[in-house]
């Protein structure tokens, strides 16, 4: 365990230096002047230059990088350009509509697609698995962005029964809260379920396959001992993979969800620090979702060796 722990802290490491030197780049290829942002189309050549000046952005690129990366590697993520906060506190007060979102969806899509992929498995020739895997194929195909925005048409608009935009903390107002977040927890969970549903059947079928579950049965075990004992915990290995790396990408990728919804999660607040060129905001929630990854990655690993004792004796 000590090992797996020592070789992520090395990749981890690694793989910060690496997203962090290259999304600072291509942040800074990008059109445009956020002095120019901040002062407005009608301000002076002076105004602009004088600002740029004190934002450090006339200096050469190199300057500017090995400057930026002294200051990562002593915990400073710089000063928003936008924002006039430092970076870490702009992302600490934006990661919580985010963290929840995630968790929320990943937590309902689990516990709606562990029984249903059980189910299908078990019975491969009903009339209810004839229907779920057609229906999960389109949840997985269907973009976000149409279904939230036929979902707002529909109990938003028509019905009245959902409010389309906006976040309130669980905190704050749990109803409230609860009701805002319905519809954008039903998008991603449509698809992110899909997913669990597939992945979990196709690695249980593979299962039925091996002679262990023959001898369960041989020995008088019910089949649903034999599905839910001994096929499911075998099984659980690529979910866990799928789950790890689909909570990942909903951390760093809710972008479409969160504007559509108008959710202040990472996000929402990557898009605009792109639009208004906040280079040191773009590359410190940049720096915070490669870390959310590496630590899912590793969290992953560790329970391989918690599921499957073939993994940790190896």
């Amino acid at each position: 365990m000590s090992h797996v722990i020592i070789r992520r802290g090395r990749d981890l490491i690694i793989t910060l230096l690496l997203v962090g030197t290259l999304m600072f780049f291509v942040v800074h290829l990008l059109p445009g002047n956020p002095a120019v942002a901040m002062l407005g189309q009608y301000a002076t050549a002076a105004q602009v230059q004088q600002l740029s000046h004190a934002l450090g952005l006339d200096q050469p690129l190199l300057s500017q990088y090995w400057l930026w990366l002294g200051h990562v590697v002593e915990g400073n993520l710089g000063t928003s350009i936008g924002f006039q906060q430092p970076v870490a506190t702009v992302v600490a007060q934006h990661i919580g509509p985010t963290a929840l979102l995630a968790v929320v969806t990943t937590l309902i899509s689990l516990v709606l697609s562990v029984p249903l992929a059980a189910y299908a498995a078990a019975r491969p020739g009903s009339w209810w698995t004839r229907v779920l895997m057609p229906v999960s194929v389109f949840g997985i195909a269907v973009p976000n962005f149409w279904l939230a925005l036929v979902l707002i048409l529909v109990f938003g608009v028509a019905l009245r029964l959902l409010p389309i935009a906006g976040y309130v903390s669980p905190v704050t107002d749990l109803p409230a809260a609860v009701s805002h977040l319905i519809l954008p927890v039903v998008v991603l969970v449509a698809g992110q379920a899909a997913l669990f549903v597939r992945t979990l059947r196709e690695s249980m079928l593979g299962e039925l396959l091996a002679l262990y579950p023959r001898t369960a049965r041989a020995k008088g075990a019910g089949e649903r001992v034999v599905i839910m004992r001994q096929l499911l915990p075998n099984a659980l290995i690529p979910l866990v993979t799928v789950v790890g790396t689909s909570l990942g990408t909903l951390l760093g990728g809710i972008v479409i969800v969160e504007n559509i919804f108008v959710i202040p999660g990472l996000g929402a607040l990557l898009l605009q620090g792109i639009d208004s060129r906040d280079y040191p905001l773009v590359e410190g929630i940049t720096l915070a979702i490669a870390l959310a990854y590496v630590l899912i990655n590793l969290l992953v690993d560790l329970l391989y060796t918690a599921i499957d004792p073939r993994v940790r004796i190896r």
